[in-house]
């Protein structure tokens, strides 16, 4: 096969070109061919999108996953999908050099002429939020701060943060995250085992990770203004919990473990779409104040 043959390429069957175009679909490949551009803009981009939306929320349908990924991102709903997976890049490209210099030069190097596989999309959103989660900790945001590691790549500053946090976090009791952009929650929340108050509040979370059952001694979780489409099971694991605020989500159902936080007295659920409540909610008897407005 003649590789700068365009008329050769095009007639390369739709099961050899897809996966390909999903490994390493750029921009100059658009001047290829026209039927290059089609797959892109009808097939990958499209299912590549989609595959992005189960990201932030795993268990919402494609028109509840595209309406938050428009809210988080603030894309335009007439946008095609491969214009909003483009921003969506680029957005998360600028947060990410933001938080870590060299990561502009290491885009430049390896991936300005590729548009992101998931992994990679997975990745840097973990260690954004690792990051700006990192800002909010003194210790942490001091520790990342050293010459030695200030310049790494972001990947490697997640990872130290990880490593940092699972041997000082335990001396943490008060966390405040509000309003510093959060799109996802780090597992390693849960190593925060001493945690008592912690504010979430107007953020873009969609989910909370499980490790959230970890934090034993909680006795306040602010969660307002986020973009919580579901509440994980292990919200449940919180017996200590008397004061749990998620008003302004996008809650439709919640768990039948919320049955579980016997100590909880106060329960803000106002602005959701909540159309029912679980019966495993009678039990709390310690419960005082249960807001419901605009559901």
């Amino acid at each position: 096969m003649n590789p700068s043959s365009s008329t050769t390429i095009e007639h390369l069957p739709n099961e050899i070109l897809v996966p390909i175009l999903k490994a390493c679909a750029s921009p100059p490949l658009f001047s290829v061919c026209r039927r290059w551009y089609y797959l892109l803009a009808n097939e990958v981009m499209p299912s590549f999108y989609k595959q992005i939306g189960k990201v932030h929320v795993p268990q919402g349908n494609i028109e509840e996953q595209s309406l938050i990924l428009e809210k988080i991102y603030k894309l335009e709903e007439e946008l095609s999908e491969t214009a909003k997976v483009d921003a969506i890049f680029k957005q998360t490209f600028a947060l990410a050099s933001s938080l870590s210099p060299l990561e502009l030069e290491f885009k430049w190097i390896t991936e300005e002429k590729r548009y992101f596989t998931l992994a990679n999309y997975s990745s840097y959103l973990l260690n954004i939020n690792r990051l700006l989660m990192c800002k909010r900790i003194p210790d942490g945001y001091r520790y990342l701060n050293q010459e030695a590691i200030k310049y790494l790549p972001l990947k490697e500053k997640g990872k130290l943060f990880s490593n940092w946090i699972e041997r000082y976090g335990k001396d943490i009791t008060s966390l405040n995250l509000r309003g510093i952009g959060l799109t996802f929650l780090p597992p390693e929340i849960g190593q925060l085992s001493q945690l008592q108050k912690l504010d979430l509040n107007n953020n873009q979370l969609t989910t909370l990770p499980a490790e959230i059952g970890q934090l034993s001694q909680l006795k306040e979780l602010k969660l307002e203004k986020n973009q919580l489409a579901s509440l994980p099971p292990e919200i449940g694991q919180l017996s200590q919990l008397p004061w749990l605020k998620l008003e302004s989500n996008q809650l439709t159902t919640l768990p039948a473990k919320i049955g579980q936080l016997s100590q909880l007295r106060m329960l803000y659920l106002n602005n959701n779409q909540l159309t029912s409540l679980p019966a495993e909610i009678k039990p709390l008897s310690q419960l005082r104040a249960l807001n419901l407005q605009n559901n």
